[in-house]
């Protein structure tokens, strides 16, 4: 329902924000007791638990992608009003403070992200910066490979009927969620195609701007996280760059065949980086 979607998209940019039910409401154009009940029955959680525990796995994300940043600065980010509230909040939630599980799930991630061979000798990493442009999305899941390519499939429609995309299209894809943190069927992802100009009606956000690694990758999103790892935690520590933080990394496609499923399409992940 594109009313939710909005309102979806509008909670992922001002997560860290407080967020009342009356200022979402307002946001959707209800009454505060129709939109509660709106949003559960389409999304399966009330408002307030989906905004906590958008901010718990954002936190798990810094808490792992980010060891050298302090909990203090993680909660903060993360929307919630004190420390001591994320630290009640979390352990609610996982039943072990967050230090501890920053330490366990570290340690999880490097033992696997040993085991992980990208064929970097026949697809190299490279870095390059990418100029600023925009893109239209449209919000889908991770896990539904089906609904990724339907919402490529109607961007690619939208953009070509408001003579909004270049000749050959440019499709991008986003992680908003990381598998690490958020259960696979819940992690959702934005399908995008690159447009030339912000516009109403869809979630519009800019990317670029900034250096990137880049490495080629084909195949589902198990293979995507695993390079995405590779990138991050054994390439990154002897190049001399680290990740910029708060910068979504994302999938740029090689051109797109909707006759063909997401993971059969080559693809370049994009992380954002700077010198250290």
């Amino acid at each position: 329902m594109e009313v939710i979607d909005n309102i979806l998209h509008y909670i992922h940019r001002h997560f860290d924000q407080d967020l009342p039910l009356q200022t979402l409401a307002d946001q959707a154009h209800y009454s505060p007791y129709h939109f509660h009940r709106l949003f559960k029955q389409q999304v399966g959680e009330a408002p307030k638990q989906y905004l906590l525990r958008l901010r718990l796995e954002k936190a798990i994300k810094e808490l792992i992608f980010y060891p050298q940043k302090s909990v203090y600065a993680i909660a903060m980010d993360c929307g919630f009003s004190s420390q001591s509230v994320f630290a009640r909040a979390f352990k609610n939630k996982y039943g072990i403070p967050s230090e501890q599980y920053r330490e366990q799930a570290s340690k999880v991630i490097r033992e696997r992200t040993e085991t992980i061979t990208p064929d970097v000798q026949q697809f190299p990493i490279t870095v390059s910066r990418m100029e600023r442009f925009y893109i239209a999305g449209e919000l889908t899941f991770l896990q539904r490979e089906e609904g990724i390519m339907r919402a490529f499939r109607n961007l690619h429609a939208w953009a070509t009927a408001r003579e909004l995309r270049g000749k050959e299209p440019e499709f991008y894809g986003i992680l908003l969620d990381s598998p690490f943190s958020t259960p696979l069927p819940k992690c959702r992802y934005l399908a995008g195609i690159r447009i030339r100009e912000a516009v109403s009606g869809k979630e519009c956000q800019t990317l670029g701007g900034i250096t990137f690694a880049q490495i080629p990758v084909m195949g589902n999103f198990e293979v995507l996280t695993d390079y995405a790892l590779y990138v991050k935690q054994r390439w990154m520590n002897d190049s001399g760059y680290e990740i910029i933080q708060g910068i979504s990394g994302f999938e740029r496609f090689a051109g797109i065949d909707f006759s063909k499923s997401y993971s059969q399409h080559y693809r370049t992940i994009c992380i954002g980086i700077q010198p250290k």
